[in-house]
């Protein structure tokens, strides 16, 4: 069974990464996005296994689309994973925030790309 993974990045370089890092995960669909809004659009009507969003977009974050996300039913236990190379408050610890905002695990940039590979085969196909 193919799974689908969708991701939210407004950088192409980073969306190339993300593909490189999955390249070779037999039965695996990548979709990609650039822009947030209409990726959270595209989300909707589309039935991702996992998705993955930056949390810093032109138009809008990562955690409002995962707040939208989680209001409805088909998104409650879909696997959203958060990437950011953006500072947040320093008085704020970034896996709760995330956490708190809906997300299912956070990666900060440069993510480490073997155990990101190894953490998504494992949320996709266990």
């Amino acid at each position: 069974m193919v799974k689908k993974v969708f991701i939210i990045d407004d950088y192409e370089r980073n969306l190339k990464l993300f593909k490189a890092i999955f390249n070779g995960i037999p039965n695996l669909e990548i979709i990609t996005e650039r822009d947030g809004i209409k990726g959270l659009e595209s989300l909707k009507v589309s039935n991702p296994d996992l998705i993955i969003l930056d949390y810093k977009l032109a138009n809008t974050t990562g955690v409002e689309i995962c707040k939208e996300l989680r209001t409805m039913e088909k998104f409650k236990d879909i696997p959203i994973i958060a990437v950011s190379s953006t500072p947040i408050e320093k008085e704020v610890d970034r896996e709760i925030y995330f956490k708190e905002a809906g997300f299912s695990l956070y990666f900060s940039k440069p993510i480490n790309t073997k155990k990101f590979r190894e953490i998504v085969k494992n949320l996709l196909f266990n």
